[in-house]
C-alpha cells in the first residue's frame, strides 16, 4: 500500500508540472521552479523521481497501465476494440495536452518517449486478432514501431491543431488508420550483409 504522504507529493508534483506546462515548454521549466510550485523543497523531487523526464514518464506509464488494463479487457472485433483504446487515449490526450504534446514531441526526453513508444506496441499487440501474425517474426518490432510512431505523430498533430476535431471523432480516425496490417508480405528483399 502506497504512503498517503507520498501519494500526495507526488500528486504536487504532477499538478504543478501540468501548470507549468501551460506556461511554457519543457525544455524552459527548471527543478526550482518546479519544486517551489510543487511547495517541496528540491531533495523531495528527487527523493521521487531521477530527473523531470523520469516524472512525466511515470506519470505517463499510469495512464498507459489503465488503457492497457482496458484493452486486455475489452471484446468485440479488432475496429471495435481500436475505436475504444484510441478513445481512452484521445481522451486523456486531450484532458492533458502540455504533458502528451513534451512527452510525444520528445521534448521530455528519449526515455519518456521510448516509455511511450513500446506501450503503444504493446497496446496494438493485445488487438483480438494478432495484426502481426502474418508479418515475418523479424520483421514485427519494425512494424509495430512503424505503427505506435505513426499513432504518436498523429496525436502530436492533433494537440497542435488543438484537439479538434474532439476526441471521438479522432479516436475514429486512428482506428481506421491502424485497423489494418497488410497480410501479404511477399517480395521483400532482405540483406544479409
Amino acid at each position: 500500500m502506497t504512503d498517503p504522504r507520498v501519494e500526495r507529493t507526488r500528486q504536487a508534483l504532477f499538478s504543478a508540472l501540468d501548470e507549468l506546462l501551460a506556461e511554457m515548454p519543457f525544455g524552459e521549466i527548471s527543478v526550482s521552479a518546479l519544486a517551489k510550485r510543487a511547495n517541496v523543497g528540491r531533495q523531495t523531487l528527487y527523493r521521487h523521481f531521477d530527473s523531470m523526464g523520469a516524472m512525466v514518464d511515470a506519470r505517463m506509464q499510469f495512464g498507459m497501465a489503465e488503457q492497457i488494463e482496458l484493452a486486455r479487457s475489452s471484446q468485440g472485433d479488432e475496429a471495435d476494440w481500436m475505436q475504444q483504446v484510441a478513445l481512452v487515449a484521445c481522451e486523456r490526450v486531450a484532458a492533458q495536452p502540455h504533458i502528451s504534446r513534451a512527452i510525444l514531441s520528445g521534448e521530455a526526453g528519449q526515455d519518456a518517449l521510448a516509455s511511450m513508444r513500446a506501450q503503444l506496441v504493446a497496446l496494438r499487440s493485445d488487438a483480438p486478432n494478432d495484426p502481426l501474425e502474418h508479418v515475418p517474426a523479424d520483421l514485427q518490432g519494425f512494424v509495430a514501431s512503424f505503427y505506435a510512431g505513426a499513432v504518436a505523430a498523429t496525436l502530436l498533430h492533433w494537440i497542435e491543431a488543438g484537439c479538434t476535431p474532439d476526441a471521438e471523432t479522432m479516436s475514429g480516425v486512428i482506428a481506421r488508420l491502424t485497423a489494418n496490417v497488410p497480410t501479404e508480405w511477399g517480395g521483400i528483399t532482405r540483406s544479409t550483409s
